[in-house]
């Protein structure tokens, strides 16, 4: 029987990685900025429409802009933490970097948490280089 197992991807921090990392990151953090400045430009569009309409339906949607926008500076500054982490990693180091899932084969007698215990794909620069579990 095959069972899926959760697989931990670890890189080795190397410069090309730190940099590439940071990119990421700095992307992620200009895609958020151009999120709330399209959603400002839509909202005050909507409420200048609104204008002229019931007062308590532009307050609601105002709530709702505002609720919107403090989830986006929330992940704004999640992602500046993890910039200063990325830009504070040291060389040769471990990173996880996701998880993937496999399957291992399972047969009568096995230890299962030997079996679907942890394991990992150590990469350097993109290649695998180890692969422990």
């Amino acid at each position: 029987m095959q069972v899926k197992r959760p697989v931990t991807v670890i890189a080795i921090v190397t410069e090309q990685f730190k940099q590439q990392l940071i990119k990421e990151i700095e992307e992620s953090i200009g895609q958020v900025d151009a999120g709330v400045q399209a959603l400002d430009s839509q909202a005050r569009r909507y409420l200048l429409q609104l204008q002229t309409a019931d007062l308590s339906q532009a307050s609601a949607f105002r709530r709702q802009v505002d609720a919107e926008k403090a989830k986006q500076e929330g992940m704004k500054t999640e992602l500046q933490a993890r910039l200063k982490e990325a830009e504070a990693l040291t060389l040769d180091s471990e990173f996880p970097r996701g998880t993937l899932e496999s399957y291992v084969e399972i047969q009568t007698g096995d230890n299962l948490i030997e079996k679907i215990g942890r394991a990992e794909i150590i990469v350097k620069d993109d290649v695998v280089i180890e692969v422990r579990g």
